[in-house]
């Protein structure tokens, strides 16, 4: 994210919905989570670290505000082993998007 104002409200927006979903979630479960993603794509934002990134990657490609297209665009540009799943928003795309993550996990998983 841009600043850490924007994260903090995406997060904030983002453990509303999960508690309305559960509420036995906790605020602090939200926070942790929120603060361990913080950190990783901040890891996704050195493009040395993901041009030599060899972890297999999935990415369904965002499109709005907390996931811009453009950085997207530009993880799939430089990741070399990454699949992109550009349909994948919406209804009607669940199950191909849940039979390809599935495919996905198989054949990158250790056995």
């Amino acid at each position: 994210m841009e600043n850490r104002d924007n994260w903090d409200a995406a997060v904030k927006g983002y453990g509303e919905t999960v508690r309305k979903r559960d509420p036995s979630i906790s605020q602090a479960t939200i926070d942790s989570f929120g603060e361990h993603v913080r950190r990783r794509l901040r890891l996704l934002g050195d493009r040395d670290f993901v041009k030599g990134c060899r972890t297999p990657l999935f990415l369904q490609p965002g499109i709005d505000k907390p996931h811009p297209a453009h950085t997207s665009a530009e993880i799939a540009a430089l990741a070399p082993n990454i699949e992109v799943q550009k349909d994948w928003r919406g209804p009607e795309f669940l199950q191909e998007s849940i039979r390809k993550v599935h495919a996905f996990l198989e054949r990158n998983t250790p056995k």
